[in-house]
């Protein structure tokens, strides 16, 4: 008689190995059950209830999935895909600020003191700015 794991399905392979790693197998079915629900094992949970003497002879011999391909637990990362194509409409870059933009000089409004009848106040401001620019 070979010794040759039991085969199991794919889910119930893959929540028996967490099991065995949470906790020690017993042969106590009852008791492995009652844990395999608690920590939300349930397809192990239902194998187990369902093949008992399969589950005492896998404790001793170990467990295998049943697909002819070696089961691993760590998946293959799938290869990234191109990102869709938006549909949508394409705004231009920012304006990038890398150079300063001019400021406008400005001169202080200067009062004038003297009384050549320019006057005083905003209207002389005025005056002044216009007599300056223009």
């Amino acid at each position: 008689m070979s010794r040759e794991k039991i085969k199991v399905p794919g889910n119930v392979y893959e929540e028996l190995v967490a099991l065995e790693r949470e906790i020690h197998f017993t042969l106590d079915t009852q008791d492995t059950v009652r844990r395999a629900e608690d920590r939300g094992y349930m397809a192990a949970a239902n194998w187990i209830r369902q093949n008992e003497n399969a589950y005492k002879v896998g404790f001793s011999w170990g467990f295998e999935p049943e697909a002819a391909e070696s089961h691993s637990m760590i998946r293959d990362v799938p290869e990234r895909e191109e990102p869709a194509q938006r549909r949508t409409v394409s705004h231009p870059p920012p304006i990038q600020a890398s150079r300063p933009q001019p400021q406008p000089s400005r001169s202080p409004i200067r009062k004038s003191s003297s009384s050549s009848g320019s006057g005083n106040g905003i209207i002389a401001g005025i005056k002044n700015w216009i007599n300056k620019y223009f």
